[in-house]
């Protein structure tokens, strides 16, 4: 993805912008326009695209990939046949033992043979003709939601400043999601259902048990698989981690998808405990994580699991393994189906665009890849970065959310963040039902607050506003009228005649000239 950065524009006190601009030989400046609150959405255009978590027992960060040491996941090229084959090691040929077919991706999960390593297994596929990829079935991890001072046993309201900051907690006033104003707007649309594809969920916590999703088409309990859909009993999603219908199993712990389901959709209004962003809306428990972590395999299941039992889209707050081709083009799928993939950026505390994240980091025009930010409008110290893989910010440090036994606690970490903005999403599909994956990417993107803290190190440099995205703004800023082109005074440079230039003009309202625009559009031709 790339992105079209305004770099080097600052406001003086007399209200008025400059900027330093390239050149090559001659330069034409086309079109400037002041951007509407917002900022112009861009038709057919992306702006772009980080083991945290649950508990204590989980890894911080998975430094080096991990795979399962009894599994493949192989996929044939269109038109090859399906032939399981002999694998023919020194010691006389051997037959892989097929576990599973992957239905989204129409790949296949292969048993490694005995006398055989998953390295060995994997190059022996990938040397046969009708072989599209073969790959280590990659283990991934929650990402780390670390815990926090507190674990309030009388949750408010107040508390949850990254859905209302007053400055509350130490921080900044307002460096907010400005959630309550959002809320005057909508508070989203118990038709739309978010799959959360993580650990699992305490679906009876008094703060989410209605709003979790049930599938109407099964009968409790019979044994039957009555809608037909492959699962038995599947009432409220699956556990792919333990292959059954119990969506949350107390011995693996299961807060830390909990505490995401918290943020998204905690009922609100109850006199219990936390707000979600999203009031009205479903969450569909997609269990693939337990006590150590959960597989690529189980991931992609999940995923295709999300696309064909009506999600509107899916949360993702877990990473680790290495690059997998099955789980790129699961999510690719997803999109073509219209599911936006909400991903944690993760908590390494490094550049992606360096030591790339997944699956945050899929270069996917439906992936939106999430990095944390704290009270003070800071980013988070452990947050993943990145200027082309990381596209906007959220709330993601002490953060109070719904956790197993009636309880509630306070974690940091992108895990955190990302529920933020997946709660938004239900808001903007439930004004927008029709809205397509591309057009909600850019509109969360460039709606968001500015922060100089994410500028340079995420591809929109914003934190996220609920308000922002929903304002459907239908009023046009002024135009710009006293735009000039003066030499750049730092570097003497003439104008027109070599590297650089210096652009000004008087910023202009956000309605008509009324308020301050957010942003604008510099668009140059060189010829």
């Amino acid at each position: 993805m790339t992105k079209l950065s305004l770099s080097g524009y600052v406001q003086n006190e007399n209200n008025n912008r400059t900027m330093l601009m390239p050149l090559s030989d001659k330069l034409m400046l086309l079109i400037l326009t002041a951007a509407f609150a917002f900022g112009p959405f861009l038709n057919g255009a992306v702006l772009a695209q980080v083991k945290s978590p649950v508990d204590p027992s989980f890894p911080i960060e998975a430094q080096d990939p991990q795979f399962a040491p009894d599994r493949v996941i192989v996929k044939y090229r269109a038109g090859a046949a399906d032939v399981v084959g002999i694998i023919s090691p020194p010691d006389g040929g051997i037959g892989v033992e097929l576990i599973r077919t992957l239905p989204l991706i129409d790949a296949n999960l292969y048993r490694v043979p005995p006398g055989w390593t998953v390295e060995q297994t994997v190059e022996w596929y990938r040397g046969q003709a009708g072989v599209e990829y073969a790959e280590p079935d990659y283990t991934v991890f929650p990402i780390e939601a670390i815990p926090y001072v507190t674990t309030p046993n009388d949750p408010k309201f107040s508390e949850l400043w990254g859905l209302n900051n007053t400055g509350q907690t130490g921080g900044i006033a307002d460096a907010d999601i400005d959630a309550p104003e959002a809320w005057d707007i909508t508070t989203g649309d118990s038709t739309i259902i978010v799959g959360i594809i993580d650990t699992g969920i305490d679906i009876s916590h008094p703060d989410l048990v209605d709003n979790i999703w049930v599938n109407t088409g099964e009968i409790a309990g019979n044994g039957i698989d009555d809608d037909g859909n492959g699962f038995i009993d599947d009432v409220n999603g699956w556990d792919f981690y333990h292959d059954d219908n119990s969506v949350y199993d107390p011995a693996d712990g299961d807060s830390h998808a909990t505490h995401v389901a918290g943020t998204i959709g905690g009922l609100a209004s109850n006199s219990v405990g936390v707000t979600g962003i999203a009031w009205n809306v479903k969450l569909m428990p997609l269990k693939f994580l337990g006590a150590g972590g959960g597989s690529i395999s189980d991931a992609v299941d999940a995923l295709n699991y999300a696309v064909a039992n009506g999600a509107k889209f899916t949360t993702n707050s877990w990473g680790g393994g290495g690059y997998s081709q099955a789980m790129y083009d699961a999510i690719e799928l997803a999109g073509n189906r219209g599911q936006l993939f909400n991903a944690a950026a993760g908590n390494s505390g490094l550049d992606s665009d360096v030591f790339p994240h997944y699956p945050a980091g899929y270069d996917l025009d439906n992936v939106i890849s999430i990095a944390a930010t704290d009270h003070s409008d800071l980013m988070a110290s452990f947050s993943t970065y990145g200027l082309t893989t990381v596209d906007l910010g959220a709330p993601g440090v002490a953060i109070v959310s719904t956790t197993p036994g009636d309880t509630y606690s306070s974690y940091s970490g992108t895990s955190m963040a990302t529920p933020h903005v997946s709660g938004v999403t239900v808001l903007v599909y439930a004004r927008w039902p029709d809205a397509t994956t591309t057009w909600v990417k850019n509109r969360l993107m460039v709606s968001g607050n500015p922060l100089g803290a994410l500028d340079g190190k995420t591809v929109s440099g914003k934190r996220l506003n609920a308000n922002n995205v929903l304002d459907d703004d239908s009023i046009a800023p002024s135009p710009v009228t006293n735009l000039a082109v003066a030499a750049d005074a730092a570097s003497s440079v003439t104008p027109l005649g070599g590297t650089s230039l210096r652009l000004t003009w008087t910023a202009s309202g956000d309605d008509g000239l009324t308020g301050t625009a957010t942003s604008y559009d510099i668009r140059y031709a060189l010829t």
